[in-house]
């Protein structure tokens, strides 16, 4: 199959050449940008983007995560002659009346109906969308409320609020990081709180945390992989690996092996590794899945700018 590397860059107004999804090749070579540039409306500005998945209606949906141009930009699934991505609309936007809890997205995830999942980083909510599909409201608008939060007729909650903030409920987000679906629940990185928290995806009802004091510390992106998560820390330069059934933690790359430095995105390989961004050596680095143990060369070496979010995608 015809892989390539998606890599996002910190970004920001400085560049506008790293607001964009930069493409490598299987074997780490730098190729091309993703995304058609002249394809986009003159009022819709790329700044620091951040996830971008493919969605259940195979189009590719982008984090917009700049405070005044907070959106999630559906572009076309399948390349254009030159191997880029069309504008197609915007999904999701921020809006002060209808949709104000939305604001710096950093994560986008599916469920398993089709439906949209945003963390945003200013409001800490993890918020809920129609998807692109969907028969029971308009596709990119806020759905009710999760059944969990929408039982306390007492308080209000920001419109499509599923996991509702610190400041909202007890035990909720205190600041936000990315959210995957796994092992049966929608689970969340809450980076000052030094947890994954995980929630029924069906209710949205609390169901706990995975903790653990020296393993786990300023949780930023998460992955998993055969029932165990993979979470990468920021605080002590690690990742570490929970088993979801019986809920024990384990180191995995112990704190800064292989040259590791404010760890970002995770990403699974076709060759038994992890892949992980190392954002305060701009590298892309990567590690047996069987054991932890590094390569001894950075997989890509020297980016433009810290790298935020990686996937491997066939984009074909």
């Amino acid at each position: 199959m015809n892989h390539e590397w998606y890599l996002t860059f910190h970004g920001g107004e400085g560049r506008s050449d790293l607001n964009s999804i930069h493409v490598y090749s299987a074997d780490g070579k730098k190729l091309r940008k993703a995304l058609d540039r002249a394809s986009l409306p003159a009022d819709v500005e790329l700044r620091e983007l951040r996830d971008h998945v493919f969605g259940p209606d195979g189009e590719l949906y982008v984090a917009n995560a700049y405070k005044n141009s907070s959106q999630i930009i559906r572009f076309r699934g399948k390349p254009n002659k030159d191997g880029k991505h069309v504008f197609r609309d915007l999904f999701v936007r921020s809006d002060a009346v209808r949709n104000p809890g939305f604001s710096h997205p950093f994560n986008i995830a599916f469920d398993a109906n089709g439906d949209l999942y945003v963390t945003s980083q200013n409001t800490s909510l993890a918020l809920r969308y129609h998807g692109p599909n969907s028969d029971n409201g308009m596709a990119g608008s806020p759905m009710p409320l999760a059944p969990s939060l929408a039982v306390a007729k007492d308080r209000k909650f920001m419109p499509g609020t599923f996991c509702a903030s610190a400041k909202e409920v007890a035990n909720g987000l205190v600041v936000v990081r990315k959210a995957i679906f796994a092992g049966g629940f929608l689970c969340v990185a809450d980076r000052d709180a030094d947890c994954v928290r995980k929630y029924d995806p069906g209710t949205g009802a609390y169901l706990g945390a995975i903790a653990a004091p020296s393993m786990i510390d300023k949780p930023i992106h998460i992955l998993e992989k055969n029932g165990v998560l993979y979470v990468g820390n920021r605080g002590n330069e690690s990742v570490a690996k929970c088993d979801l059934l019986t809920g024990q933690v384990s180191p995995f790359i112990h704190p800064k092996t292989g040259g590791l430095n404010n760890p970002a995105g995770l990403a699974f390989g076709e060759d038994g590794y992890l892949y992980v961004a190392s954002r305060g050596s701009r590298q892309i680095l990567r590690y047996r899945l069987s054991d932890g143990w590094p390569d001894r060369r950075p997989f890509i070496d020297d980016l433009e700018d810290d790298p935020e979010f990686i996937a491997l995608v066939n984009p074909s």
